[in-house]
Order: structure tokens, then sequence, then C-alpha cells
């Protein structure tokens, strides 16, 4: 190998080494700057979350001071009904404009919708009909949050059935 040849592999050595080195330093700034980005949309994030939170806590906040009113009232039982009444119903109507809803009870148990806390035997509806909402259930844009707690219908055993929770 010349003595050109090798200097110019020194010098194309050289350049490349060179290049590494920019590469290496442009490599540490987009990982400091995506550090910098996940940083600031964490923040951004606990931030949205915050403002959500006060404007809700906001909204609330007038029904807290009804139920302080209420609470303070010295008159008679029926008053005091109609006004806790009145709150639940502001209460109520309040959360639904930001997108909490009732979970509509059928006739029929929707074990996604619901939650059967307890069993009635009889022969007198349909097996798997809802008899009772012990519990109202919630769904915040038709996600459920709270499923329904209900009584349901279940058909009768025979005298000699042991009950499904009985049996090994």
């Amino acid at each position: 190998m010349s003595e050109k040849e090798k200097k110019d592999l020194s010098q194309e050595c050289e350049e490349l080494k060179e290049k590494y080195r920019e590469l290496e330093e442009y490599a540490k700034r987009l990982k400091a700057e995506y550090e910098n980005y996940r940083e600031e949309v964490a923040r951004e994030k606990r931030e949205l979350i915050k403002n959500a939170n006060e404007y809700l806590i906001s909204k609330l906040i007038p029904i807290l001071d009804d139920f302080e009113r209420a609470l303070n009232q010295k008159d008679h039982e029926k008053s005091f009904y109609d006004g806790v009444k009145l709150i639940y119903k502001k209460l109520l109507n309040t959360l639904e404009k930001e997108g909490l809803s009732k979970i509509q009870v059928g006739e029929t148990f929707d074990p996604f919708e619901h939650e059967a806390v307890e069993r009635v035997e009889t022969d007198d509806v349909e097996e798997y009909t809802i008899l009772e909402v012990l519990e109202s259930g919630y769904k915040f844009h038709g996600k459920v949050l709270k499923p329904a707690k209900v009584k349901v219908a279940v058909k009768p055993r025979k005298k000699d059935e042991e009950p499904p929770d009985k049996k090994e």
C-alpha cells in the first residue's frame, strides 16, 4: 500500500470518526429532547386532570352548600326531606351534564350492567328477571362505573337438590 493510499485511508478514518462523534452527539441530544418531551407530556396530563377535577368540584360546591343549608334547617321533617330530595336531583342533574348516566334496569339480568346480590326462587316470573333494584348503577360516557345491585329471580330447586354454592 502506498503512502498516498495510507494517507487517504487515515483521512477517511478520521472523517468517519468525526461523523461518528457528530451522530453520537445528535443521538444524545435526541434522547434528552425525548426525555424533556415525556416530562412535559406527563406534566400536561397532570394539569389536565387537575383542571378537570377542579371544574367538576366547582360544579359540586353549590350542592354541598345546599346540603349544609338543609342540615341547618330546624323545622319539621317534611321540609328536610323535600330539601334533601331537591339536592339529590340537583346533584344527579349536575353529574348527568358531565356524562354520568344511571343504568336503566330492564326486565332481564345483564351481567355487564348488573350485580346479582340476591337470588329469589320463584315460578311467578321468568328466570333471571330483575325483581328489585337494591342500589342504582352508573355509567360515565357509556363505561360502567358501578353496576346496579339487584335481586334476580331463579327457578326453584327441586327438594333433593343442593344449592349451587354448596356443591363440591
